[in-house]
């Protein structure tokens, strides 16, 4: 198969794989204030609206994905973007969080990756890259941005490594990996806890009030994936567990965006083959995004949308 190049290909030229999650024309290549990615034909408008630009002639940064425009445009308080690996995830959110930095000074939020080593691997990382570009920085594992605002890097290796954020009052925070933090002895995932922390109110330079948002992201599997798929997808909490959401929880303000492999024109074209390795629940969940494939089902051929039919109210 021969593969597009973002680099070397003419401007038009169209994406071998990745679609439009809007209107599902394949992706093409083109150019925003000199930055050469990838647009979709017909929706390119919405994507252009949230590109990130800087200098007094413009110049590109970012320029969202399609899907990547779902989660910024977003009005719920909670938001879960998850499904399939490799959607560009991380990437989207991680710019996302740049946004609200720059648009409201002295915004404070919440990175956060299942362990210190993939912390560094992927976050950290690319904000030594990133900040510079934005007039920012990384100190001691906080971005700090020129209008004061900042991003606090954190894990949650452990349940109780949620203890670190219990003081601070966030405007924002992201989960990334959410799926794979580890519950506590009684089962509990520090999730619950971690959301009630997403509750300082800012105002950008232009008067818009930005409401405090909880906007994890994941594949399916891991100890903590139950509470994301009983809160965001099925909107069925534990009230055992959970007593006081039997009045207070809004399923309207927990909103499920799924992430396909195919929303991500910028991950490497043999990456859906190398999942092809994966033992049956891990590929259904990874290559499939399916959130109720795990390991001990008792009906490992489960597919709800085979076997689950919906009742139709009147």
């Amino acid at each position: 198969m021969t593969y597009a190049s973002l680099r070397d290909d003419p401007i038009g030229t169209p994406h071998h794989v990745a679609t439009c999650c809007w209107c599902a024309a394949p992706l093409r290549i083109g150019v925003v204030a000199g930055l050469r990615c990838w647009l979709c034909p017909y929706c390119y408008e919405r994507q252009i609206r949230l590109a990130l630009t800087v200098g007094k002639k413009p110049q590109a940064l970012n320029v969202p994905l399609p899907s990547q425009c779902l989660f910024e445009e977003s009005t719920a308080r909670n938001v879960l973007w998850g499904g399939q690996a490799g959607p560009g995830k991380s990437h989207g959110a991680r710019w996302w969080l740049y946004k609200r930095s720059l648009m409201a000074p002295g915004h404070l939020s919440l990175l956060l990756r299942e362990n210190n080593e993939q912390l560094e691997k992927t976050h950290l990382r690319e904000m030594e890259r990133e900040l510079p570009l934005l007039g920012g920085r990384v100190v001691n594992r906080t971005a700090i941005f020129p209008n004061g605002s900042q991003i606090d890097c954190g894990h949650m290796a452990e349940a109780e490594s949620v203890s670190r954020y219990l003081s601070t009052e966030y405007g924002a925070i992201v989960p990334d990996e959410a799926s794979r933090y580890p519950v506590d002895r009684e089962g509990v995932t520090p999730l619950a806890e971690l959301q009630t922390r997403a509750r300082k109110v800012y105002r950008t330079l232009s008067g818009l009030l930005l409401r405090p948002r909880f906007m994890p992201t994941s594949n399916p599997g891991g100890p903590s994936a139950p509470w994301l798929r009983d809160m965001f997808i099925d909107h069925t909490p534990d009230f055992d567990i959970f007593p006081r959401l039997r009045t207070e929880y809004r399923p309207g303000e927990w909103q499920y965006i799924p992430a396909r492999l195919d929303d991500n024109p910028y991950q490497d074209p043999e990456y859906h083959a190398t999942l092809a390795a994966l033992t049956g629940v891990r590929y259904k969940q990874l290559a499939e995004g399916d959130w109720y494939a795990f390991v001990g089902a008792f009906f490992g051929e489960w597919d709800e949308s085979i076997h689950v039919r919906r009742a139709v109210v009147a």
